[in-house]
């Protein structure tokens, strides 16, 4: 009785009928959020294994800990990729790990870097960078944004990702200084130091502009 009532009358099947229509939009609105809340998840995501192959990122390693480490004893920059000093390097390499990589239309791979700090307790320092890589699958192209201050492990992930994803998106890092936040984010560079690119390495502009004089 109640649907002949329905079916007789335009105007209450009519608005039967907007009524279905409006819920099943809603439906595909709210899958639609789903879906890009989703993507833009995976998008920040920056997992390295997404990112690099595990083969690739133990060569980066290998090669970056020459650079973002301090010298072998007996080494040189000049000499620090001789054989005899691997034993050196590979106990860096062992203290290294990336957290985060992001791979941009450039061909640039942009990496947060942590590694174990010398610490009474257990700390880790995150070192914020992009290279490139020539077709020998060697670094064309190495350069140190940032390094932050020894901080836990899980302290180091929350910040590392937030600076990290200000550097990928080329945001401006310098309210993160240690002038404005003392040791509670980026430690290089500073009025002190800045990083070489050609040399790849850190510069200390005092000690720089001493030996000049």
């Amino acid at each position: 009785m109640v649907f002949n009532i329905y079916f007789k009358n335009p105007d209450i099947c009519s608005g039967f009928y907007f009524l279905i229509m409006i819920r099943k939009d809603l439906y595909l609105y709210a899958i639609s959020c789903l879906m890009l809340m989703l993507g833009c998840n995976k998008k920040d995501n920056y997992d390295p294994n997404d990112c690099l192959t595990p083969d690739r990122q133990k060569i980066l390693l290998h090669e970056m800990v020459r650079y973002s480490s301090k010298l072998a004893p007996e080494a040189t920059h000049e000499t620090k990729f001789n054989p005899e000093f691997n034993w050196y390097y590979d106990k860096a390499f062992a203290e290294c790990q990336i957290l985060y990589c992001s791979f941009e239309k450039d061909s640039t791979y942009y990496l947060l870097v942590a590694r174990q700090a010398r610490s009474v307790t257990p700390m880790q320092e995150g070192i914020g960078l992009h290279v490139k890589f020539n077709d020998s699958g060697r670094l064309a192209s190495y350069e140190e944004v940032f390094r932050m201050w020894k901080m836990p492990l899980d302290t180091l992930q929350k910040r590392g990702k937030f600076l990290f994803d200000l550097m990928v998106k080329k945001q401006d890092l310098e309210l993160y200084y240690s002038k404005f936040q003392q040791d509670r984010y980026i430690e290089f560079p500073s009025d002190r130091f800045k990083f070489d690119v050609t040399s790849r390495k850190w510069k200390d502009l005092e000690l720089d502009s001493i030996n000049l004089n």
